[in-house]
């Protein structure tokens, strides 16, 4: 579709999320960021523009730009547990593993009804910053949390069963002397 073809908000949003959502190369990445730039020429006061806008800068590799974007969707939703935990992905992406955390409880308290599909990306997030932050042990509590809330997850599952191995490892005495 070309883009004098699409004149709504939602075209040129869906066209990003698209591009996004199915990119080959970094050009489909920009490609996206122009169509999420036409959207919020349109609506700068959009939080899902701009939550998309950080996305697709964060895919991009550009992570003080892809903060930028998610701190503005903050301003414009700022009880969006969505949003808060775009920016602590950003923030943990970025390596400011305290901060990240404290942005994904921010995120579960923002919780509301119709975000039960945040829960498992959630969870997971939690867990990872956890691990990065060397705090093993309540990464697979969350994890397990998790698990709990959403049995099916193959994501969760699939955090929590390299931790659960290097636990097992741990136990794992050496003992003096060995075969010999």
């Amino acid at each position: 579709m070309a883009r004098e073809d699409l004149n709504d908000f939602e075209d040129y949003l869906e066209m990003a999320r698209s591009l996004l959502g199915g990119y080959e190369s970094t050009g489909d990445l920009w490609e996206a960021n122009e169509y999420v730039n036409l959207a919020l020429l349109m609506r700068p006061k959009d939080p899902g523009a701009w939550i998309l806008k950080s996305q697709i800068l964060s895919s991009l590799e550009d992570d003080p730009a892809a903060l930028a974007a998610a701190e503005m969707a903050l301003r414009r939703a700022p009880k969006s547990a969505e949003v808060h935990y775009v920016r602590a992905a950003v923030l943990a992406d970025m390596e400011r593993y305290a901060d990240a955390l404290r942005g994904i409880e921010r995120s579960f308290r923002s919780l509301a009804a119709g975000d039960e599909w945040l829960l498992e990306d959630l969870y997971y997030e939690k867990a990872a910053i956890l691990d990065a932050l060397d705090r093993a042990d309540e990464a697979v509590a969350t994890f397990e949390a998790g698990l709990k809330r959403c049995p099916d997850s193959a994501l969760l599952r699939s955090g929590l069963e390299p931790l659960e191995r290097e636990r097992m490892r741990r136990t794992f005495k050496v003992i003096d002397g060995g075969l010999g």
